[in-house]
């Protein structure tokens, strides 16, 4: 199967490596009610094209697989390197990066180079961009935090397949610690007398043949909600794995579970999921489980042709990511998605409730700091592109939350402007105070590296 890469926002025609059928296929897939949402179909001089969204991930169907990429590059690169002109790209190293999310480097971002740092990877931009998307996933525990991306070759296999592959070895891990079992009540007809007798289910069942008796009973079995689920994703992926080695791997885990029914019911099944510390180890894969099987953050959809998309929106990706790495690389308390707070609270009715991207306490003072996937421009009259809105609610969060700071994070993205951009922004709002009746407040636009 064929894999054809665009980036967010990005046109593309049917002549673009993208043969008829699975051009026509994804016309199909966008063309059903709520997935303009996801790739847009328009015509431009009697040609049709499509265009993806902000949703990024892939769009399989059975005439090949469309990977949606983030933006981290500007056009220019991202065509040069098309024309084959840029071979590689300089990224940093992981250990760079992890300095840079320290609280006191994070803030100096805008006031320095990004690539001082003479230790660089060099890696192309849709290769970078796509393993950025991979990141982003494994960091707040959507994809298992025992996969290793170099021991995935990541570049080598379809998006979707990378992600089954993520799933199988997770689905080993938790094979290694013991598949867990529970007691089940069953009941059943028996030719003995076993556990409570149920006297209306026997009158019912055993009238004739008095030598039976219709019992409930407990028995501790591996055939439980989390795991007919698990059994029933591994089946549903088989039908999707593209790469032998995937297939391989599916096959595998479901032999591990082939006395485990399937899942009649997945949506009844994942709510008799109770939380328990005993199943603490399979959070990660009832995540994936839930994400497969009930569209919930993608959409399936079948036609003449199946087709199966798992797409996430980028601004929510960025927002974990950005989080997760402050959280993972700082010793302050970080809180994430903070709703405490309510706009209008009259007579205990409580409006418009106030979630904030990011809660940060340092030294006593508090920082409220709010996460946005946009390119910023470098026309300074339309105050480089940042939301008057944005603004409003940022500040309207710091005064409920008594901050004496507020800052704006943005993609630090891989463009030709984008050090003229963070000294222009520098130079003109960051670290501006202002005056909200007896309170002053500090706002920094911040710029978070991505690579």
């Amino acid at each position: 199967m064929k894999s054809f890469q665009v980036i967010e926002y990005q046109d593309f025609t049917e002549s673009d490596k993208c043969n008829g059928e699975f051009f026509d296929s994804l016309v199909a897939f966008s063309q059903i009610e709520g997935n303009e949402c996801f790739i847009k179909h328009h015509k431009k001089a009697g040609v049709d094209y499509l265009k993806a969204q902000n949703y990024v991930g892939v769009i399989q169907t059975k005439y090949g697989s469309l990977e949606i990429l983030p933006k981290c590059f500007d056009d220019e690169v991202l065509q040069r390197e098309a024309k084959g002109d840029l071979e590689v790209s300089f990224v940093i190293s992981k250990q760079r990066l992890k300095e840079l999310y320290r609280l006191e480097n994070f803030e100096n971002l805008s006031k320095e180079k990004l690539f001082d740092n003479k230790e660089l990877d060099k890696i192309g931009a849709r290769a970078a961009s796509r393993n950025f998307l991979i990141e982003c996933l494994k960091l707040f525990s959507l994809l298992p935090k025992v996969a290793k991306s170099s021991f995935l070759q990541t570049s080598k296999f379809p998006l979707l397949d990378i992600f089954i592959q993520m799933f199988c070895q997770e689905f080993f891990e938790i094979y290694k610690r013991g598949i867990r079992h529970d007691y089940v009540n069953i009941q059943k007809n028996h030719s003995y007398l076993k556990g409570k007798l149920l006297l209306k289910e026997h009158l019912k069942h055993n009238l004739v043949s008095k030598e039976r008796f219709f019992t409930s009973n407990q028995e501790y079995l591996a055939d439980i909600p989390q795991n007919r689920l698990i059994k029933t994703t591994l089946e549903f992926l088989k039908s999707k794995a593209v790469a032998h080695i995937t297939l391989k791997q599916v096959n595998q885990a479901l032999e591990f579970f082939r006395d485990i029914p399937r899942s009649k019911d997945f949506i009844l099944d994942f709510k008799s999921c109770n939380a328990s510390r005993h199943f603490s180890y399979y959070e990660n894969i009832l995540q994936w489980c839930k994400l497969f099987l009930e569209g919930n953050g993608f959409d399936i959809y079948s036609g003449d042709s199946r087709t199966y998309a798992l797409l996430f929106p980028m601004e929510k990706l960025f927002e974990k990511y950005v989080a997760c790495m402050l959280k993972k690389h700082n010793n302050f308390p970080i809180q994430t998605q903070k709703s405490d707070k309510w706009l209008l609270a009259k007579d205990d009715k409580k409006r418009f409730k106030m979630s904030l991207d990011l809660h940060i306490e340092r030294n006593q003072e508090i920082i409220i700091a709010d996460t946005k996937w946009k390119q910023l421009t470098l026309d300074s009259n339309k105050h480089f592109g940042i939301s008057q809105g944005d603004l409003y609610q940022l500040f309207s969060y710091a005064i409920y939350h008594e901050a004496k700071e507020v800052w704006l994070i943005y993609p630090r993205l891989y463009t030709q402007s984008m050090e003229e951009l963070s000294e222009s922004i520098q130079k003109e709002i960051h670290e501006s105070k202002y005056i909200f009746g007896e309170k002053e407040i500090l706002l920094k636009i911040l710029f978070a590296p991505l690579f």
